[in-house]
């Protein structure tokens, strides 16, 4: 078992679409650090983000979201 999986927490602010917040999530699981990423089904402007702490972090996860013309936090777990 991987003992360097971590998971945060990303609180997309503004309103954005289903299709978009589904966008995001696909797209932070095409980085090669991240295992899976999924947008809250109670919550949709939460995304569950799982990735491997010794290939990235928290912080470069947030730029790829920002990167997006997203305004987003990470939210700690």
């Amino acid at each position: 078992m991987n003992n360097t999986i971590t998971d945060c927490m990303i609180h997309v602010d503004g309103p954005l679409s289903g299709v978009e917040m589904a966008s995001i999530a696909d797209s932070l699981c095409a980085n090669a650090c991240v295992s899976g990423a999924c947008v809250s089904e109670s919550a949709p402007h939460l995304i569950m983000v799982s990735y491997d702490s010794e290939c990235t972090r928290t912080a470069s996860i947030m730029d790829e979201v920002r990167q997006r013309g997203v305004r987003a936090e990470a939210i700690g777990l």
